[in-house]
C-alpha cells in the first residue's frame, strides 16, 4: 500500500490533525473531530483492512498520534480519543483477520498489517511516551474508587490495552538477525 494511494477523504482527515514542526506538534482546530473521524473510518474498513493499511503507510501513529499524546496531555478529550484510536490501530493482526489467511492476497494484507504493527512497536520505544502513559495511569489510580468517573475507568482500561497490544506485537525476524 502506497501513501499516494490513500483515500482522499482519509488523507484530508489526517491532514486536519496538525503538523510536526521540529519537535513541536501544532494541532489544528479540528484535531479532536479528525481523530474521531479516523475511529469511525476504522469501524467501517473492509476485509483487507484497507484503512488500517493506509494509516500505517502514512505513519499516522508515529507522526501525529504519539506527538499529540506527549505534547497535548492537558487536552483530556483529545488525549482520550487518541488513546482510543491507538488501541484500535495496535490491535493484533490475528484479531483483525481472525486467523492467518490461506489466500495469497489476504496473506499479503495480513503481513502488511503485521509490518505496520512492528513499526508501531518500534515507535513506542521512546521514554517520553511511556512516561506520559505511566504518569496518566498513576494519577488515575491515585483517585479513590468513589471519586473515579466512568471515563477515568475507561481510560485506565484503554491505556492497559494499548500497552498490552504493543507488547503483543512479535519481533521482526529480519531485524533479530541483523
Amino acid at each position: 500500500m502506497d501513501l499516494f494511494m490513500m483515500n482522499c477523504e482519509l488523507l484530508a482527515t489526517c491532514s486536519a490533525l496538525g503538523y510536526l514542526e521540529g519537535d513541536v506538534y501544532h494541532k489544528e482546530p479540528d484535531c479532536l473531530e479528525s481523530v474521531k473521524d479516523l475511529i469511525r473510518y476504522l469501524r467501517h474498513e473492509d476485509d483487507t483492512r484497507d484503512i488500517r493499511q493506509q494509516l500505517g503507510a502514512g505513519q499516522i501513529l508515529q507522526n501525529d498520534l504519539l506527538p499529540i499524546i506527549t505534547q497535548h496531555t492537558q487536552d483530556k478529550l483529545l488525549f482520550d480519543a487518541c488513546i482510543r484510536l491507538m488501541v484500535n490501530l495496535t490491535q493484533p493482526a490475528l484479531l483483525c483477520f481472525g486467523k492467518v489467511p490461506d489466500d495469497p492476497a489476504f496473506r499479503h494484507h495480513f503481513l502488511q498489517v503485521m509490518s505496520y504493527l512492528q513499526a508501531y512497536k518500534e515507535a513506542f520505544a521512546d521514554e517520553k511516551i511511556f512516561t506520559v502513559l505511566s504518569e496518566t495511569l498513576y494519577n488515575l489510580l491515585q483517585l479513590d474508587w468513589e471519586q473515579r468517573a466512568e471515563e477515568d475507568n475507561l481510560l485506565i482500561e484503554r491505556i492497559l490495552l494499548l500497552v498490552r497490544n504493543v507488547l503483543h506485537v512479535p519481533a521482526d525476524p529480519y531485524e533479530e538477525k541483523v
